[in-house]
C-alpha cells in the first residue's frame, strides 16, 4: 500500500523571527526530501513573529501570510501540497491552530486578548482544530505542567525541535493520560533541522483531511529521529 509523508509544523523566515529559510525554499526542500505536503505554522502575533506589531492589523496579517503564500505558490509549481496554520502562544504554552484562513484572521483580531478557554471555544466554534505543541519543552516532569486537555484536540507527541528524547516521551505519556490523539512535526526553522512528521495511507488534500486523520487515529506512523 502506498504511503504519504507530511510535515505538520513548519516555519518560514517571512513569518517567524527564529527561522532563516523562506517559504518557497521550504517547499523545494520538502519536495526533495520526498514529502507529499507540509503545513506552514509560523509564530503568531503573540509569539516570535517576524512581522512588525507596529503595523495596522490588516497589514500585519498580510505580512504574516507571506511565508505560507510563497510556499503555496512554489508547491503548486513542483507538486507539493501546502496548507496553512499558525503557532500561537497562550499563557506560556504553544498551540498549533489549523482549519482557519486569512479572511478569518482579518475579522478576528479579538483573539489576541482571550483567555485559553475563550480562545478554544472561538476557534472550535468557527471550525478550527487545536494541537498542543511540544508541551514539555520547558518542563522536566509530568508534574511540571498544568494539563489543559479541555482546551486542545490533540497532542504533538513527537517534535523534531526537542533536543532531548525525554520531552517527546513525556508528551506521549501526557496524551495517554488524557486519552488525546497524537500527531508529530519537525518544528522546522532551518534547512539543517531534523525533518520528521507523519505518514498516512491516503493523501491529505485539505486541512480537514489532516484533522480527520489525527482524530480518527489514521496516522500510520509518526517519524522520529
Amino acid at each position: 500500500m502506498k504511503s504519504y509523508k507530511y510535515d505538520t509544523h513548519v516555519h518560514t523566515k517571512e513569518g517567524s523571527a527564529c527561522a532563516n529559510i523562506r517559504g518557497r525554499e521550504q517547499a523545494r526542500l520538502y519536495k526533495e526530501l520526498g514529502y507529499e505536503g507540509i503545513i506552514i505554522t509560523d509564530h503568531f502575533y503573540n509569539g516570535n513573529t517576524a512581522v512588525s506589531r507596529k503595523l495596522p492589523w490588516e497589514q500585519w496579517v498580510a505580512g504574516f501570510m507571506k511565508g505560507y503564500e510563497e510556499a503555496y505558490r512554489e508547491g503548486k509549481k513542483i507538486g507539493l501540497s501546502v496548507f496553512f496554520g499558525w503557532e500561537e502562544t497562550i499563557q506560556g504554552m504553544d498551540f498549533l491552530i489549523y482549519g482557519l484562513n486569512k479572511e478569518w484572521l482579518l475579522h478576528n483580531r479579538d483573539i489576541l486578548g482571550m483567555s485559553l478557554s475563550e480562545h478554544y471555544r472561538k476557534i472550535k466554534r468557527d471550525g478550527g482544530f487545536i494541537v498542543h505543541a511540544h508541551p514539555f519543552r520547558k518542563c522536566l516532569l509530568l508534574d511540571d505542567i498544568d494539563p489543559t486537555p479541555e482546551y486542545e484536540d490533540a497532542v504533538e507527541a513527537v517534535n523534531g525541535g526537542n533536543k532531548e528524547p525525554v520531552y517527546n516521551k513525556l508528551a506521549q505519556e501526557y496524551a495517554g493520560i488524557w486519552s488525546k490523539p497524537v500527531t508529530g512535526g519537525s518544528d522546522a526553522h532551518h534547512k539543517k533541522d531534523r525533518h520528521i512528521g507523519i505518514v498516512v495511507n491516503s493523501p491529505i488534500k485539505t486541512i480537514k483531511d489532516y484533522q480527520e486523520a489525527v482524530m480518527g487515529g489514521n496516522i500510520t506512523e509518526i517519524l522520529d529521529f
